[in-house]
């Protein structure tokens, strides 16, 4: 048995790899491609002359830079493995990629396709099944079993991962107890993810119960996640966020059959304005609303003071910060902290660590890091990690580099992964889970009940406005009432209060009432504008009024609505 492993766009993102593997067919290299990202050229890695053929592709999960080449690198009539729920989305992603970026043959991919949820055969001797990889709804690694003869070899290969949920699908297991041989490892980080993605839904409820419009961009996963975490935290709070998902992330949402509180789907629409909902949410692509959706929607909100846009940006694109809305935006990259990298290696104790998705330092410095041996090449050269005279290490390593990679290991020279066909341990699988754990897939619930200013017992405007009922119809049942609007039984208000005090209320009492019968009450909505501006939205605006007329206000000293919608 023979493994190797080739870069196939190491100048591009390096997210992509073929696995060589000799020994399974007579006369024939098996070839499996994972991932096919920007740039990749099967016809310029595959030798046809070398008898090497493409046996399968392995797709991770559907964002661009891993399936952006996907039409082009299909060869030999290869079969498109991806777990079911990739699978299941990717002609909505295809579709709406089509309309930005230049995808070829995707009719014939989607022809190849072939959902997998357990093992499955590639040829004989070499089976695949997905893992859970967190990262992005639907997203997932594959786990290789080798077996020749009697030799038996394990390679993982993670793609992009995380070991938060994301949307509800399970995370990265680092504890499957699975002996593990060549560790393909994406390590792609991110130190501040959590916070940011904390910061972005904080800022989004802000403005939504601050009476704000609030459109939401975003690529249609990271839209999917978003709503799946607003959803489900207005549910378990109790609170009032009506979400709307428009375009390409509604038909995600609905394609996965998601049924999330608080949120409705729109996938097309001839209104804008009929999409968008004062004190709501509406999430929509691209990420940057420069068309699509998105553009269709911003361009109704551009214009009002009391809208607002945030944008969730996953690469490198430049955010709108210049119109009469408030504007915000936010990085997410959802990848794991540098400590999860490390803990993920220790785990798995490998003898081989393939390092993808980094380049130069950032690749560099795993070299010598593990009790491994670390590949961070940077080229489109093939590397032998086994052959016939057992596990081959990189031509650079010291020989106490080598001494401190077979001490470190078990799995040296010997029959390797027999747990795997002879108990078959139970792999986890890559389907959404029903709980909602909103933790797990990195919401800092304590910071956000402190900035929303929830209490932690969940009680919501609901709760509050329920028990102001209750008290309101208590201070009339009594004919008891404190001057702050506090409600006491009549023998502690005979109690407590002085003469002073009861005339102080009356006095306010009176001027709340002549106020009323003498000013012109129009219904209006508060609306935070940042930056310390506050709006009135009037609702049914008399027809005498004119743009510059200067008006009085006046407020009331208590809510005059259940749900504080209104003010005078």
């Amino acid at each position: 048995m023979e493994i190797q492993f080739q870069h196939t766009n190491p100048y591009s993102g390096r997210e992509s790899i073929v696995l060589r593997i000799d020994g399974l067919l007579a006369d024939q290299t098996v070839c499996v491609l994972v991932d096919a990202g920007q740039n990749v050229s099967t016809d310029d890695l595959l030798d046809d002359d070398a008898d090497e053929y493409l046996s399968a592709i392995c797709l991770t999960h559907a964002h661009l830079d891993h399936y952006q080449s996907l039409g082009d690198a299909l060869v030999h009539g290869a079969p498109v493995y991806a777990a079911t729920d990739t699978a299941t989305m990717l002609k909505d992603v295809f579709a709406a990629g089509a309309d930005h970026y230049d995808l070829s043959n995707t009719d014939r991919v989607l022809n190849h396709l072939e959902p997998i949820a357990g093992w499955t055969q590639i040829v004989p001797g070499l089976r695949v099944h997905p893992v859970p990889a967190g990262h992005t709804p639907g997203a997932a690694g594959f786990l290789f079993e080798v077996t020749a003869d009697d030799e038996r070899r394990t390679i993982l290969v993670t793609g992009d991962f995380t070991t938060r949920r994301a949307a509800g699908y399970p995370g990265f297991d680092r504890d499957v107890p699975v002996d593990v041989d060549v560790l393909v490892l994406t390590a792609a980080t991110s130190e501040d993810f959590e916070a940011t993605l904390t910061d972005a839904v904080g800022t989004i409820c802000e403005r939504v119960w601050a009476g704000s419009t609030v459109l939401t961009t975003a690529s249609g996963l990271t839209g999917l996640h978003l709503a799946y975490l607003l959803g489900h935290l207005a549910d378990q709070w109790d609170e009032r966020l009506p979400i709307t998902l428009a375009g390409h992330v509604a038909k995600l949402y609905d394609r996965l059959e998601y049924t999330v509180p608080n949120v409705e789907t729109t996938a097309e629409f001839a209104d804008p304005a009929a999409v968008l909902e004062e004190d709501g949410v509406t999430i929509a692509g691209p990420e940057v609303p420069i068309d699509g959706s998105a553009k269709r929607l911003f361009e109704t909100i551009s214009d009002d003071p009391g809208a607002t846009l945030v944008q969730l940006i996953n690469g490198g694109s430049s955010p709108v910060t210049s119109a009469a809305c408030t504007t915000h935006h936010f990085s997410l990259s959802n990848h794991p902290t540098p400590q999860t990298i490390d803990d993920v290696v220790e785990a798995f104790s490998p003898v081989h660590v393939v390092i993808t998705h980094q380049q130069g330092a950032a690749a560099n410095q795993y070299k010598d890091k593990y009790a491994s041996y670390v590949w961070a090449t940077d080229d489109t050269d093939c590397y032998t990690l086994l052959d016939e005279s057992g596990w081959t290490p990189p031509p650079w390593v010291t020989e106490s580099t080598k001494r401190r990679v077979q001490s470190g290991t078990t799995t040296m020279g010997g029959t390797l992964g027999d747990a795997i066909t002879d108990a078959e341990i139970p792999l986890p699988p890559v389907t959404r889970l029903e709980d909602a754990d909103l933790e797990a897939e990195g919401l800092d619930l304590a910071a956000l009940r402190d900035r929303l200013s929830v209490e932690p017992d969940a009680q919501t405007h609901q709760e509050t406005a329920t028990t102001q009922q209750d008290a309101d119809g208590r201070r009339n049942a009594t004919g008891s009432a404190l001057a702050d609007g506090s409600a006491e039984d009549s023998s502690a208000a005979d109690e407590d209060l002085d003469i002073g005090t009861v005339l102080a209320g009356m006095d306010a009492r009176l001027d709340r009432i002549e106020a009323a019968v003498t000013d012109r009450g129009v219904d209006a909505r508060v609306v935070d504008a940042g930056n310390g501006t506050l709006l009135l939205r009037l609702e049914d605006p008399p027809d005498d009024l004119e743009h510059g007329q200067r008006l009085r206000v006046v407020l009331p000293g208590g809510r005059v609505s259940d749900d504080d919608d209104h003010a005078d």
